[in-house]
């Protein structure tokens, strides 16, 4: 007989009054980013402290009550204390460092958040860099709420077997012991949202995390409402986990049900901020929120939406993005659409290339692009592959005017910088490091830093980086047994190089390639004057095979080469083993086939704490890379296959290692100091550490899309939506009203030659129709052409109305070359309205060209 509890309760130790603070601080993850905070927590008990994931809360809960009597004795933590309760109200109560013209905050939506490795509620990249957005919109104080999924198991722990297979293991979590408190309605019960699903609703409670000043809601369906329906019940188990319907149904949860908790707690957001296609549907609810605030009709209420809407692209590859079946879509929204109040063949559109079309799925990448004004993707590499890829949606302009931009990422520099380096810089550089980490000024000074100094703080990282993984290895049993695992001990020399290779498993990322040639790894790794020591991990997606058997023949091959004591695995990869190695590793691999990278972050991480980045030129590091501020594998050639590319970008890796890398760090003065290694270290963080920055990313952010989104939502949503009404009636005659657009005369000087910046004028003369000049934007499209006879970077320029006489208008303007060589020139039309930021996105335009 199963026996249920007819109450649950929580027992936890009493924290003296003297030492309340503490569980205030627990629950904020601003001590995630605070050393002193941090110290605060790790000083109840050290090894207890690693053990549970730098848990505060359950640090807290678990210590006996002797530790706390004896902390409230401890003078010297008492004063410490006193001194971080001081600093994190000044911080929350400080004056924002910039302003934000709107009355309600951003919103961000993301399926996953890696904020610290207590609090499992991510995969890899994505998650972080959610987690490093929030904390340095929290430290510049712009106002953001953020909207996620709680899942009861997170992402799963991995367990590894001798033979190199991954297990998965998933646990449960007991939220109690989380830094997360559940949100309560007025009435003090809990507060519940719900969502339209097939067999009924789906019911969520709500959880909030503060993550500095930046508070975070977390939806959680393991409710009792769902108890008749375990199926509900199960949606926020796993973390892309479970089967198709599993993830149509979470992210219907978080993009509806995340606004309809916005809405149940008054937020009432002024931009909205969806990184990658998983929240998508969000779109969707808030213009169905428009709809009844406003009274408008879906296509007017969608205006004030993609005005408002900024979405971020991560995946470079089309089979990399959600797609949805019509059958499943239609079975999970046939509750939804008519609340909608639009037709099932509008509703396709949205999420269609082939607009309705019956053979293609529904993409949330392209939900994403449709319903956003403002899209990104995530390096400059990236935006031009996004672009690419995407182009069928804008087919009437070239790849390189699709309205996609780049927003380089970047990674928040309190929390990847280690203690040891953040005290150099106090010394170095004085406080501007800190207050202002973007502005490359602030790190001119590290040249100035004696070498010796640099290589000793260096020195003490590369300690404590062995020294975590040397208990991370005893902690962990299935691929090591005893003997294996104490002879990995054992190689962990202290001055060997170290390179840490640590990255989600997937084939594009190519782990394999630094193990392409055992036997050229084998005497590169076991030169007894020179060694070198591998620091491997990472995790495979529970249904990737193809990856998993990748790990596993490297694993094995490991072992079959007798290289265990040269390449340590370290099992079950998170926060705390990143967090280890970018602060104390020698160099930071990174070996992604091109360009299927859309950023990368760690070796960003890395390079700020004076870690070599050495990578083929993909996402970041195809625009970061000098000669002297890391190693870079090839040269970005694109090869005829996969293979081909393979064999040259190993070959180019073992060079670098055993021609430059393992030379360079050898190579000691007579103190002992790597001279040439610690000037590239320095060049790495006086070049990388600002640019990369999430202090620059954010302000990019700010600047581009959050002030302009939230500017022109306000105009369109204004006096109950009017201009929203006036701009979807406008978009909807124009169709017809374009197609009585007529060129008369196009007048382009044919000079045979011009000079480099010699003023070209040109003349469009237009038969307007049913148009009205002020409607046309008239454009000279100009650049260097290929053998071919095609553009290629073309420049535009902007034609003014220099005179109108009935429907006929005219149009002049000039246009210079920058540049020599073999150009073309065009003439083009958009239509023009003063409430779309790009007409690129009417979908209309007149071509004059070649044989018009």
């Amino acid at each position: 007989m199963r026996i249920r509890p007819l109450k649950v309760l929580t027992v936890a130790s009493v924290l003296p009054e003297e030492l309340s603070f503490l569980e205030r601080l627990a629950y904020n993850f601003w001590w995630s980013w605070n050393r002193k905070a941090e110290s605060l927590f790790s000083t109840v008990d050290p090894v207890r402290w690693e053990r549970i994931r730098r848990n505060p809360v359950r640090l807290l809960k678990e210590t006996p009550q002797e530790r706390f009597r004896e902390l409230v004795e401890d003078s010297a933590y008492r004063t410490l204390l006193g001194e971080v309760e001081k600093e994190f109200d000044a911080y929350l109560g400080q004056v924002p460092q910039l302003s934000w013209p709107s009355p309600g905050p951003i919103a961000y939506f993301c399926a996953e958040y890696g904020i610290s490795e207590c609090f499992q509620n991510y995969s890899g990249g994505l998650g972080v860099l959610a987690g490093d957005h929030l904390k340095t919109a929290s430290d510049v104080g712009l106002p953001m709420v953020a909207v996620g999924l709680l899942y009861q198991q997170g992402y799963f722990h991995q367990h590894v077997t001798y033979n190199g297979w991954q297990q998965e293991n998933f646990l449960d979590y007991d939220f109690s012991l989380l830094p997360i408190q559940l949100v309560r309605a007025e009435s003090g019960a809990p507060l519940i949202i719900r969502v339209e699903l097939p067999d009924g609703d789906v019911a969520a409670q709500v959880w909030k995390a503060d993550v500095g000043r930046v508070p975070l809601y977390l939806l959680d369906t393991n409710i009792a409402d769902n108890s008749t329906n375990p199926t509900y019940q199960n949606i926020t188990d796993q973390l892309y986990g479970g089967t198709h319907e599993t993830r149509i149904m979470q992210e219907m949860l978080l993009g509806i049900g995340g606004v309809r908790v916005l809405a149940a707690l008054g937020i009432e957001p002024s931009v909205l901020h969806i990184n990658e296609g998983h929240a998508a549907f969000c779109t969707l609810e808030w213009t169905r929120h428009l709809v009844q605030q406003l009274g408008l009709s879906f296509h007017e209420a969608a205006e004030i939406t993609r005005a408002q809407t900024c979405f971020t692209t991560h995946t470079p590859v089309p089979a990399g993005n959600e797609i949805f079946s019509l059958g499943l879509l239609q079975r999970y929204f046939s509750r939804y659409i008519p609340v909608l109040g639009i037709e099932w063949e509008e509703f396709l559109k949205l999420g269609q290339a082939n607009n309705g079309s019956s053979d293609e799925g529904f993409s949330m990448t392209i939900l994403g692009l449709r319903m956003s004004n403002h899209r990104n993707g995530v390096s400059e590499l990236h935006g031009h592959v996004a672009r690419t890829m995407w182009q069928s949606l804008w087919p009437h302009v070239a790849s390189d005017e699709v309205p996609i931009r780049s927003i380089t990422n970047g990674v928040h520099i309190p929390t990847w910088v280690s203690s040891d380096f953040a005290a150099l810089y106090d010394r170095a550089l004085g406080p501007g490091w800190r207050q202002r980490p973007s502005e490359p000024t602030q790190w001119d000074a590290i040249a100035a830093i004696p070498d010796a100094e640099l290589w000793a703080v260096h020195i003490r990282r590369r300690q404590r980086l062995l020294e975590a993984v040397r208990e991370h290895i005893r902690q962990r049993s299935g691929y090591y047994d005893e003997e294996h695992r104490q002879r990995a001990i054992a190689a962990l020399h202290p001055n060997c190089l170290i390179i840490g290779f640590a990255r989600r498993f997937a084939t594009y990322k190519r782990s394999d390639l630094l193990f392409r040639n055992w036997e050229r790894l084998a005497s590169i790794l076991r030169n007894p004057s020179r060694p070198v020591i591998i620091l491997l991990a990472g995790k495979a997606h529970p249904q990737d095979i193809a990856s998993k058997e990748m790990m596993q023949r490297i694993l094995t091959g490991i072992r079959n080469a007798g290289l265990e004591q040269h390449v340590i695995f370290l099992e079950d990869y998170d926060l705390g083993i990143a967090r280890a190695l970018v602060k104390g590793a020698d160099v930071w691999l990174n070996t992604p086939r091109r360009p299927y990278e859309a950023s990368g972050t760690s070796g960003m991480k890395a390079a700020l704490n004076g870690v070599l980045h050495c990578s083929v030129l993909d996402g970041w590091w195809a625009e970061a890379a000098l000669s002297d501020n890391g190693f870079t594998i090839g040269h970005g050639e694109v090869f005829a296959t996969a293979d081909e590319q393979d064999a040259h970008e190993s070959e180019s890796l073992y060079q670098l290692l055993e021609n430059d890398i393992i030379p360079m760090f050898y190579e000691r003065d007579a103190a002992g100091v790597p001279r040439r290694w610690v000037k590239r270290m320095k060049s790495a963080i006086a070049t990388l550490a600002a640019r990369y920055s999430t202090h620059r990313m954010l302000d990019e952010y700010r600047m581009a899309f959050y002030e302009p989104a939230a500017a022109l939502g306000a105009v369109l949503a204004g006096q109950r939506g009017r201009a929203a009404r006036e701009l979807s009636r406008w978009k909807r005659t124009l169709p017809e009203r374009w197609k009585t657009l007529r060129v008369i005369s196009a007048d382009v000087p044919d000079r045979g030659v011009i000079h480099v910046g010699e003023p070209v004028p040109v003349r469009l003369v237009l038969d307007c129709g049913a148009m009205n000049p002020d409607e046309l934007l008239a454009q000279v499209y100009y650049g260097p052409l290929t053998a071919h006879g095609e553009f290629v970077q073309a420049r535009v320029a902007n034609l003014s109305l220099s005179h109108v006489e009935g429907a006929r208008a005219t149009f002049e303007g000039t246009y210079t070359t920058p540049d020599s060589g073999q150009h073309g020139v065009a003439l083009r039309v958009l239509p023009h309205h003063p409430h779309v930021p790009d007409p690129v996105d009417l979908q209309l335009v007149v071509w004059v060209q070649g044989e018009q």
